[in-house]
């Protein structure tokens, strides 16, 4: 399940971050490291994070079935800590939406 559904009004004194992460998980480490980067701002007390992925990725992430794409482990910790820390994941840019940073992990 995604986060596209729920409207979250911003919270006095955080900061919004949005990511958007277009690297391919199968060709490039930067997919991984977007998704470290993710868990690990979403830890921060003081920041909302917002993740956009492409949605077949969402469902390969939900399933556990990305043994084979480059650093799987590093995906499989984050994957796990963005979750637990509650960061929002859509499957394309919220329209309706500010954010104070946007972070794009781009496919090289």
């Amino acid at each position: 399940m995604t986060a596209q559904d729920i409207k979250e009004k911003p919270t006095p004194g955080k900061k919004s971050v949005l990511i958007v992460v277009e690297a391919d998980p199968e060709r490039s480490p930067r997919f991984a490291e977007a998704l470290r980067v993710a868990a690990g701002l979403s830890m921060h007390p003081y920041l909302r994070v917002s993740l956009v992925l492409k949605e077949p990725l969402l469902r390969f992430l939900d399933e556990k079935a990305f043994s084979r794409w480059v650093d799987s482990d590093i995906i499989d910790g984050a994957w796990s800590d963005l979750k637990e820390n509650g960061c929002r994941i859509f499957s394309a840019k919220p329209q309706e939406e500010h954010f104070d940073c946007l972070i794009q992990f781009d496919s090289a």
